[in-house]
């Protein structure tokens, strides 16, 4: 497990949340076009996906991050989340779970870019049991 995580793992978490807040966002558009969600929650569901593509954008522009082996592992793991996650998010059939991991991320996405370790781990447990919900 990495100690130290280098500037290629950071761009490619990045890259995740990036897709994943595009992904998010069609779900939006399709969601409000089928009338299932109002104008409010639609432009609420926006700043969600805005806060992690925003947030995203940061973490590119980080060259490294050094955190503890407890956030280094967290975040090793939420490779495997985003991936299940954007192969799901446009077929969940509840909003408030879409809305709900938008905007875990998004908060996940700030307390790395202000590289607070426990944050990180909290946020990223967060979204494993969030998604267990989910799944379950």
């Amino acid at each position: 497990m990495k100690e130290r995580l280098d500037s290629t793992f950071l761009s490619e978490l990045a890259d995740d949340f990036l897709e994943i807040a595009k992904k998010f966002n069609d779900f939006r558009f399709e969601k409000i076009s089928q009338q299932e969600i109002s104008q409010d929650t639609f432009i609420e569901m926006g700043k969600n996906a805005r806060v992690l593509m925003d947030s995203a954008r940061e973490m590119k522009l980080l060259s490294t991050l050094i955190v503890e082996k407890e956030t280094s592992e967290a975040l090793v793991q939420l490779k495997v989340i985003n991936l299940e996650i954007k192969e799901t998010i446009t077929s969940l059939k509840q909003i408030q779970v879409a809305f709900d991991l938008i905007g875990g991320l998004g908060a996940l996405a700030m307390a790395i870019v202000e590289k607070d370790p426990a944050t990180i781990s909290d946020k990223v447990n967060n979204l494993m049991t969030l998604f267990k919900k989910k799944a379950g």
